[in-house]
């Protein structure tokens, strides 16, 4: 994930911390050149310790970023748009699309 979507990250745990202050946060990265977010509401523990109503709030929350790192660009934040031009997809603006090399790396 590139530093484009620092604030991205950073509004989406405040949007769950609002509604699960003790959520446990799994992974932060880019998968198929969209912000995924992955948590439980709470901390896990054998069987499980949250509903399914939670789980699909929570999953509701992060879907919303998401859905917003899709017009993000990954490396400076601009308006991006997808770009498959690299064996890893990036959201991507004109201007990093080419700076950015081959290996996607920022």
């Amino acid at each position: 994930m590139g530093p484009g979507w620092r604030s991205l990250v950073l509004a989406c745990h405040a949007a769950v911390v609002a509604e699960f202050p003790e959520y446990e946060l799994l992974a932060v990265k880019q998968k198929w050149a969209v912000l995924a977010f992955q948590a439980f509401p709470r901390p896990w523990r054998p069987g499980g310790d949250w509903t399914l109503a939670e789980a699909a709030r929570l999953g509701e929350l992060v879907s919303e970023f998401s859905g917003r790192s899709e017009t993000v660009c990954e490396r400076c934040g601009a308006v991006g748009r997808l770009r498959e031009s690299r064996p890893v997809e990036l959201t991507l603006c004109d201007a990093c699309e080419s700076a950015v090399g081959v290996d996607g790396r920022f």
